[in-house]
């Protein structure tokens, strides 16, 4: 019921729209109990005692009760349909919203299609619960309760016959619920690994292609789909055994009623019009407990789907915000200074990966401070620590003296551009994914960037120009125009401190040249991290440092490293040699 009670929360803003939904529906359910008592009186009254003007004027009664219901069914269905879709855009936008806060660490041990998953489809499956299941709990409550007064009105010692099935249905009826929820919530999951393999083949089709793995992906969706279909196929046989015995219980109820209800009308106890109107009115208080069911089976889907949603919203940040923290009015400078900083991977003790030992350095605005070594050394997460990806362990990161845990995170992140490796641009236009650096920038300064990163020719040359669509993940545009975008984009933002993670390692010699020219327009009086694996790109590097697993082992320009003859030589050495080659 928690997932319930949360639910309800949501639907606050839609409250008017709810209440007046249901009252259509509640209308619109006691008027659809008239027409059996109307129909007792036609065989009683009119048919045995033949008076044709007492018909027209019952005929005319059953119509207006016929068009009343429509009536207030077109009602029910648009308010109620409000509410539903209202309750949907607001969950998956505060499920984005809080997936837009979580950190980085979130979605590094989570598949991204589950995520997906739990957005699109688990919030979709949460729109049953109103324009469904509430709907049909109250028409059935309404109907249950109008039809059991009308019931023992009528004849109360066929009402009591009635009830001998009840506790019978009701035990039904927990003990589907109970086994449902598992089923469900196991289903939830399946469909959820299908649509991370699907995400992961799309993302991954020109590996798929170039390794000729279509018919293995293919087997792998099949597998995946064949769990799905099982979990399916595993709710259908409980729903197929327990919904005849429902319907079992349920018939049995008329079976008595009709038998004992038979007799009374033989015997003069009971008149025919009596009896048609009883069965009539039961049939109507069976239905709503079958419709009970039905909801419930809704309930056991909806909640499944809940709690995977909630599970998302309510997720803690790992990196968060401290109460109080400042976003200073003087623009920051970029004076950025590590203080005996450990970071390890992992919360708890016994998890811990220690990444980082100890590492101090300090950089002024216009340095240019280059990390290199080997892959896993832990120089990536050095600069990752900069803008908060992650939180230090022990130590401190300052920014002109501040401590950064005691910056507001936008303000931080504000001031810090990364260059990467694997370029990302989003699915629009060239121009869109300039503004993204700054979206209140003018065309006219995306073009001055775009010049300034050396990209305006290329993008010039496209036929649609800055208008030009580049796909998804920019697979429109080769690397080195993709990562001269990225350039341009952060250029617009024209942060105080810079980080290019290995930017120009995937490109054509021509194309490296053209993007060094453009990182020298955007380091210019900023203080610049660079990983390098190319060394000769960072000889005028103000320092080096010199990184081996999680350490600074050697520290100081490129020509005082190569004298210490160290670690850094050595590297330098091998490089040159293959470079030869």
């Amino acid at each position: 019921m928690k997932s319930f009670r949360r639910l309800l929360d949501y639907l606050g803003p839609y409250r008017f729209f709810l209440i007046v939904g249901l009252g259509a529906a509640t209308v619109a359910t006691l008027v659809q109990l008239g027409p059996p008592y109307l129909i007792k009186i036609i065989i009683d009254k009119v048919i045995v005692q033949k008076n044709l003007l007492l018909l027209n004027y019952l005929i005319l009664a059953l119509i207006g009760l016929y068009l009343l219901r429509s009536g207030f069914t077109t009602l029910r269905l648009i308010y109620v349909n409000k509410v539903q879709q209202g309750l949907i855009l607001d969950l998956r936008n505060e499920a984005h919203r809080h997936l837009q806060r979580l950190s980085l660490s979130y979605f590094e041990k989570r598949q991204s299609g589950r995520i997906v998953s739990r957005v699109i489809n688990d919030v979709e499956a949460l729109q049953a619960v109103v324009s469904t299941g509430a709907v049909t709990l109250t028409i059935a409550l309404v109907t249950l309760l109008g039809s059991l007064i009308i019931l023992i009105r009528l004849n109360l010692k066929l009402t009591l016959l009635a009830m001998i099935p009840i506790p019978g249905l009701v035990f039904l009826v927990a003990t589907f619920s109970k086994r449902a929820h598992k089923g469900y919530r196991q289903m939830r999951r399946r469909l959820a690994d299908i649509n991370a393999l699907l995400q992961e083949s799309i993302a991954g089709i020109r590996v798929i292609k170039s390794f000729r793995q279509e018919r293995y992906e293919q087997e792998r969706f099949i597998h995946k789909g064949g769990s799905y279909y099982r979990a399916n196929m595993a709710i259908v046989r409980l729903w197929a055994f327990f919904f005849p015995l429902i319907m079992l219980a349920s018939a049995l109820g008329t079976v008595v009623v009709l038998w004992y209800g038979g007799r009374a009308v033989i015997l003069g106890n009971l008149t025919i019009g009596g009896l048609v109107a009883f069965v009539s009115y039961l049939a109507l208080f069976y239905a709503p407990i079958n419709q009970l069911n039905e909801v419930n089976n809704i309930f056991q889907y909806a909640r499944a789907a809940g709690e995977r949603i909630f599970a998302i919203i309510d997720a803690v940040p790992e990196v968060k915000e401290k109460k109080g923290a400042i976003a200073p009015t003087s623009p920051l400078k970029g004076r950025v200074k590590f203080n005996n900083v450990d970071f390890s991977y992992g919360k708890e003790k016994k998890v811990q990966k220690e990444i980082l030992h100890q590492i101090s350095f300090a950089a002024n605005p216009g340095d240019l401070i280059a990390l290199v070594g080997a892959s896993g050394s832990g120089k990536s997460t050095i600069v990752s620590l900069i803008p908060r990806f992650y939180d230090v362990t022990s130590g401190s990161i300052a920014i002109d003296n501040y401590d950064i845990k005691h910056l507001k995170l936008d303000y931080l992140r504000q001031n810090v551009g990364m260059v990467l490796q694997e370029p990302f641009l989003f699915n629009g236009t060239i121009l869109e994914n300039i503004l993204f650096g700054r979206p209140t920038a003018s065309r006219e300064e995306a073009i001055e960037v775009a010049k300034t990163a050396n990209a305006h020719d290329f993008i010039t040359r496209l036929l649609h120009g800055y208008e030009t669509e580049v796909g998804e993940r920019g697979v429109k545009l080769s690397v080195g125009e993709k990562q001269r975008i990225t350039i341009a984009r952060v250029i617009l933002k024209d942060p105080p401190i810079l980080i290019l993670d290995e930017a120009t390692s995937s490109v054509d010699s021509e194309t490296e040249i053209l993007i060094q020219e453009a990182l020298e327009r955007l380091m210019k009086g900023k203080a610049s991290f660079v990983i390098a694996h190319r060394l000769s790109t960072i000889r005028n590097a103000t320092r080096i440092l010199v990184i081996s697993d999680g350490k600074i082992v050697e520290e100081g320009t490129h020509q005082e490293l190569l004298a210490k003859r160290g670690h850094y030589s050595h590297l330098y050495q091998i490089q040159f040699q293959v470079e030869n080659v």
